[in-house]
């Protein structure tokens, strides 16, 4: 079987960080905010920008951490639109491994689901990666993925507006190729941990 290579390092402002910013980016009052729980992606804007990281407690509940930078400015970026526009597309790049990694660490979830063998006489949970995103995002998203030698796949919408959609990508070859396509450096090693952990154990009887 096809193995994972997840080893990483990180460096100056790449594709990956760009990734990291059409993640989690959000420009206000002119300045751009970045929010997650997990420090890591606030250190990779922090190397570049060298703002303060600070902590807080989100709407949810839950600890946050923080970056507000007016450094960086939409016009900077490669077609920038905000997260919660009706519609929003991927950057225009050269290639996308490196900004699909960031993107993949941030908004995609590989996780078992229930299946079952022939005449469904066996039940057993299997591997399932989808990713989310603007449909617009998600659209263009499945075509660059087909260089990973995936399929293209039908677009699932999220919610009623249409707005939010996701991949779905339930073959282990598949699964594997497309993270094969994206992995390099830098990443967070913790999801690429994850990743290594779950394909080695694809299918679960219990």
């Amino acid at each position: 079987m096809q193995t994972l290579v997840s080893g990483c390092t990180n460096r100056r402002m790449d594709d990956y960080t760009l990734g990291i910013i059409w993640s989690i980016g959000s420009y206000q009052e002119n300045r751009f905010v970045f929010k997650h729980r997990d420090r890591y992606y606030l250190e990779q804007i922090q190397k570049r920008f060298g703002n303060t990281i600070y902590e807080q407690i989100g709407t949810t509940g839950k600890s946050q951490f923080v970056l507000k930078t007016a450094q960086l400015k939409p016009e900077d970026l490669y077609g920038w639109s905000e997260r919660n526009a009706q519609k929003r597309d991927i950057p225009g790049l050269t290639r996308y491994n490196d900004f699909l990694r960031a993107y993949f660490e941030i908004h995609s979830a590989l996780g078992y689901h229930t299946a079952y063998g022939r005449k469904k006489q066996k039940k057993y949970k299997r591997l399932r990666l989808r990713v989310y995103g603007n449909y617009f995002l998600i659209k263009s998203m499945n075509d660059i993925l087909s260089d990973s030698k995936a399929d293209r796949k039908s677009i699932q919408r999220v919610n009623s507006n249409n707005t939010t959609a996701y991949l779905q990508y339930t073959s282990l070859n598949e699964i594997i190729a497309i993270l094969n396509w994206i992995t390099g450096n830098p990443c967070n090693k913790e999801f690429w941990d994850d990743i290594d952990r779950k394909i080695s154990e694809p299918i679960k009887y219990k």
